[in-house]
C-alpha cells in the first residue's frame, strides 16, 4: 500500500509534466499538490503497516525527484519567467540537480531532522507561485532567482526539524 502511495506521487509529477508541456501550469500545478499529499502519507502508512525498509525510501526519493524538483523545472522552462536559452535550461538543471543531491544525501542520512531544505518545500513554494502568477504575471519575474534560491537551500547545511 505505501509503494501505490508513492507511485500515485510519481505518476502525480509525471502528470504535471504533461500539463505543462500541454500549456497548463495550473493543472501541473495541482498534480504537484496532489503528488505531495499522497507523498506525506506513502511514509506514515508504512509506518503504521510495519513496512517501512530501504526499498521504500529510494522510491520516495526518485518519486520527489520527479513530482518536486522535474515537474517545477519543467513548468519554469515552459513559462514565460524570462527568455527562454540557455540561462534558462542551466537554472532549471542546477535545480533539479540540487534536487538529487539533496535526496541522496537525504537517503544515506541516519539523523531524525533534516540537512538543508526538503525537495518536498517545492511542493507548495511553486504551484503557490503558479497560482499567484495566474493573477499577478509580474510575479514570474522572481521565478528565476526563487529556482537558484531554492536549489542553494536543498544543498545547504541547514539544519531543520522535521515538522511531521
Amino acid at each position: 500500500i505505501p509503494d501505490f502511495l508513492t507511485m500515485g506521487n510519481l505518476i502525480c509529477g509525471l502528470l504535471g509534466i504533461f500539463a505543462a508541456i500541454d500549456g497548463d501550469p495550473l493543472r501541473a500545478a495541482d498534480l504537484i499538490i496532489f503528488a505531495m499529499v499522497l507523498d506525506s502519507f506513502d511514509g506514515k502508512v508504512a509506518e503504521w503497516l510495519n513496512q517501512k525498509n530501504a526499498m521504500g525510501k529510494e522510491l520516495d526519493s526518485l518519486a520527489d525527484l520527479v513530482s518536486f524538483g522535474v515537474t517545477p523545472a519543467v513548468i519554469f522552462y515552459l513559462s514565460e519567467a524570462m527568455e527562454s536559452g540557455a540561462l534558462k535550461a542551466g537554472i532549471a538543471a542546477f535545480f533539479v540537480s540540487c534536487g538529487m543531491l539533496r535526496l541522496a544525501r537525504y537517503n544515506i542520512s541516519e539523523g531524525k531532522g533534516f540537512e538543508g531544505v526538503p525537495i518536498t518545500v517545492n511542493g507548495v513554494l511553486f504551484p503557490a507561485l503558479v497560482f499567484l502568477g495566474a493573477s499577478y504575471p509580474v510575479i514570474y519575474t522572481a521565478w528565476p532567482s526563487l529556482m537558484i534560491a531554492q536549489g542553494l537551500l536543498m544543498v545547504s547545511s541547514l539544519k531543520i526539524s522535521r515538522l511531521f
